[in-house]
């Protein structure tokens, strides 16, 4: 609850969940299965590479199921490494900014992120439509490095 911060070095907001891939690439198979995430501050998830590093490790197996998220103050999650995320039945609502904030690791190739997302049963949004659109799947850059934070409303029953 209200987790998420600023980043004071980064000059970023953090997710209230985050990945962080620094000193080598996270190859395990992560499971986050029935969280629920309320009024994140910033992004309720973020996968990340320092910027020194971002070239060289990655994430790339990580899977989201069964999760509310109930205001953003940014996005559901913000990629800003290499890597592949999937999710199943992530709901979310009163989304800040765009659903997916993809930017990879940073080239913004033709070819597109160097960060790709997979789901299905996915729900609701935000101000700027689905949080999951079809149209940023799988790697669709939707890149915004530093988004304007939009305090979200109160929480109310699902």
């Amino acid at each position: 609850m209200r987790a998420g911060t600023l980043e004071l070095n980064w000059n970023i907001g953090l997710g209230a969940i985050w990945l962080y891939v620094l000193e080598g690439s996270i190859n395990a198979d992560v499971q986050v299965t029935g969280d629920n995430f309320l009024q994140s501050t910033y992004n309720a998830i973020m996968e990340v590479a320092e910027w020194g590093v971002k070239d060289l490790y990655s994430i790339p197996n990580v899977h989201y199921k069964d999760i509310h998220v109930d205001g953003t103050g940014t996005s559901v999650i913000s990629g800003r490494v290499a890597g592949t995320s999937t999710f199943e039945n992530v709901d979310a609502r009163n989304v800040g900014a765009v659903g997916v904030n993809n930017c990879g690791s940073f080239h913004f190739t033709s070819a597109g992120s160097e960060f790709s997302l997979f789901g299905n049963g996915n729900d609701g949004g935000g101000t700027t439509g689905p949080w999951l659109a079809s149209w940023e799947l799988p790697n669709t850059i939707t890149c915004d490095d530093r988004p304007a934070v939009v305090p979200p409303p109160a929480p109310s029953g699902w």
